[in-house]
């Protein structure tokens, strides 16, 4: 190929990627160019070309990894959503308990949400005494509902862990209840505690005396101290561990000694 075909390949390049009435004056214009100028041209023209090229192919580059990476997130939603719900129902246990343990707040949803905000997920006990120690976070209270709630749960694992215990447990309390000299709490609370209880079981009156083992026998301190594990458990189940409690507390350890 000579010099002037070269010439009239390189215009001919060039025209054509005009429009079609500008290809007329861009030839003319063209042929004032000398062969190294429409060699320039065509090199720009070509590079331009591959670089164009090689954008799209990044673009299209980019595009298949942000495909696949949504197919991914979308494949990994269900494990997500369902590792999500199993913390919640953790953190929501874990929040039950710290509320039932200080009594200090009350088991709302705005408490739980402020609580997960500030702390973040898979929160302890102790992180929420810190965070209320630290800030005063502004927690609503406990409602009554609840309070009497948690008194309900204590007073059945205390009659439920009188019930299993052995008969060194049982005279164990009875000496450490002595050596406290207990004393009964006010009555309003007294009677609020019972309705909380019987609000589960309503237990008759201890009587003063009652038959057992085909003989009256005096229901007191001393008879509760000595009676067989079977017989104080039976007491327990007809009369409630309260009313058990109370017959020990008029005797002090120094008018009626322990074992």
């Amino acid at each position: 190929m000579n010099k002037q075909e070269n010439i009239e390949e390189i215009v001919e390049l060039l025209v054509v990627r005009a429009a079609p009435d500008k290809q007329q004056q861009l030839r003319k214009t063209l042929s004032t160019y000398s062969a190294e100028e429409l060699a320039l041209v065509k090199h720009a023209i070509i590079s331009r070309a591959k670089s164009k090229v090689a954008e799209d192919e990044l673009i299209r580059i980019q595009a298949e990894i942000a495909v696949e990476q949504e197919l991914f997130r979308l494949s990994r939603e269900p494990q997500r959503k369902a590792e999500a719900e199993r913390q919640e129902k953790q953190d929501r246990a874990t929040f039950n308990d710290a509320a039932k343990t200080l009594r200090s707040f009350g088991t709302t949803d705005a408490n739980f949400n402020l609580i997960r905000q500030t702390l973040g997920p898979g929160f302890s006990v102790y992180q929420i005494q810190e965070m209320l120690a630290a800030n005063g976070a502004a927690l609503s209270g406990p409602s009554q509902q609840e309070q009497d709630n948690w008194t309900r749960q204590d007073i059945k694992a205390h009659n439920t862990a009188l019930l299993n215990a052995d008969i060194p447990t049982l005279r164990k309390l009875v000496r450490e209840a002595g050596a406290r000299g207990q004393t009964p709490p006010p009555q309003d609370e007294t009677q609020r505690v019972r309705a909380a209880e019987n609000q589960d079981r309503t237990y008759p009156p201890l009587p003063d005396e009652i038959r057992i083992a085909g003989r009256e026998e005096l229901i007191d301190a001393a008879y509760i101290r000595r009676c067989p594990k079977e017989v104080l458990r039976a007491l327990i189940q007809r009369f409630g561990a309260p009313q058990i409690d109370e017959a020990l507390r008029p005797r002090s350890p120094q008018t009626s000694p322990l074992w």
